[in-house]
């Protein structure tokens, strides 16, 4: 890591103390760049809405987008999709996030690492690569045929190149229950961390926004996804307890135990999320967790959202939610508020992801 990398990421960490103490707004662009997917995974259904990629913002676009973002205190970008390496602009992107002083983090299938050039991997300080099986059973799982073998050699080189952070994220699902304990294995032997994440039961299409932490294990959702592949109560249940087993056996899981004990136990909490992380669509509108409301950003700004009923009203009501199954949420949720166990836990997280060799 340079000392210009160095130097990024200490802005991050300050911004997210000045939201934390003084702004109270986000720190965190979290920018879905496209929905269009190059896979048909069986547990998302983004790939069917690839034709609405004619509505994504050109470069420009998005360059203006960080630069307004960065204006307001934003010091963190994280890129997702769909697939944000079907992008042809993509490597100018991050290196133009990196150039305003982002930290920069992209969410990927792992499909594309051998068609991009060095430099996105150089100009990544951290990027997430879905697998969802420790063999070729994730190709079935992703509806694309040799998805495997391209994530493990594009995982391979990347770590050669050596300087983005690499950590796995595996989607549990009644598909893939068997994986969990293999997975970390997987991680471990490839030397990256990996994180876990559930069908969610709780609130996939957020049908139950606004029941209780339990009422959503319960009742669940109407998607047909869910039907279809969700955790039950019991087998979500049997999911956080496993994880936070193989968390205390050393494997390099990125949640902490705090935050797993918590899930296994069913415990509420307070979500922060909307005060750290902001959620922008592809055709630049930002849209809650709970896609119940959109700001337009071509006739808007990340200011006035900000100072707006609307921001305020979402920012209340997640305050009394506790349906979300994420473990990230929770943890950054945690982190805002300075729970002393989750940051010992988490600082030590994080200092094993930036070591890595």
């Amino acid at each position: 890591m340079t000392s210009r990398d160095s130097t990024r990421l200490l802005r991050s960490f300050v911004s997210m103390l000045k939201s934390r103490f003084v702004t109270h707004k986000p720190f965190f662009l979290a920018h879905a760049i496209t929905y269009g997917c190059n896979s048909m995974c069986k547990t998302c259904s983004f790939w069917q809405t690839s034709h609405m990629m004619r509505d994504d913002l050109s470069t420009e676009g998005v360059y203006r987008l960080l630069e307004e973002a960065y204006d307001s205190g934003m010091r963190a970008y994280y890129l997702f999709g769909g697939e944000p390496m079907i992008r042809r602009d993509i490597e100018d992107v991050v290196k133009h996030a990196k150039n305003l002083g982002y930290m920069t983090v992209m969410n990927t299938n792992g499909s594309l690492v051998e068609s991009k050039r060095d430099s996105l991997w150089k100009d990544l300080d951290f990027t997430f690569v879905s697998l969802d099986y420790f063999n070729e059973y994730h190709d079935f799982i992703r509806g694309r045929r040799g998805a495997f073998r391209e994530v493990i050699k594009g995982i391979e080189r990347i770590r050669a190149i050596g300087n983005t952070r690499v950590t796995l994220v595996t989607t549990i699902s009644r598909l893939n229950l068997d994986a969990i304990e293999p997975m970390a294995k997987l991680a471990r032997d490839l030397g990256v961390g990996i994180s876990y994440n559930a069908v969610e039961v709780a609130n996939q299409l957020y049908d139950s926004f606004g029941l209780t932490f339990q009422q959503s294990y319960d009742e669940g959702s109407k998607s047909s996804l869910v039907e279809d592949y969700g955790l039950s109560r019991e087998q979500l249940q049997a999911f956080y307890h496993t994880i936070l087993r193989l968390k205390k056996e050393g494997y390099p899981l990125m949640e902490t135990e705090y935050v797993l004990r918590h899930y296994a136990e069913v415990k509420p909490f307070t979500c922060h999320f909307p005060k750290i992380f902001v959620y922008v669509s592809p055709n630049n509108k930002i849209y809650s967790c709970t896609c119940d409301h959109t700001y337009d950003l071509n006739s808007g700004s990340f200011r006035e959202y900000f100072s707006s009923p609307v921001y305020k009203e979402h920012v209340k009501r997640a305050e009394g939610c506790n349906l979300c199954v994420r473990t990230c949420v929770r943890m950054y949720s945690y982190a805002y508020t300075l729970k002393p166990l989750n940051l010992v836990d988490l600082r030590k997280d994080i200092g094993l992801l930036i070591n890595q060799r």
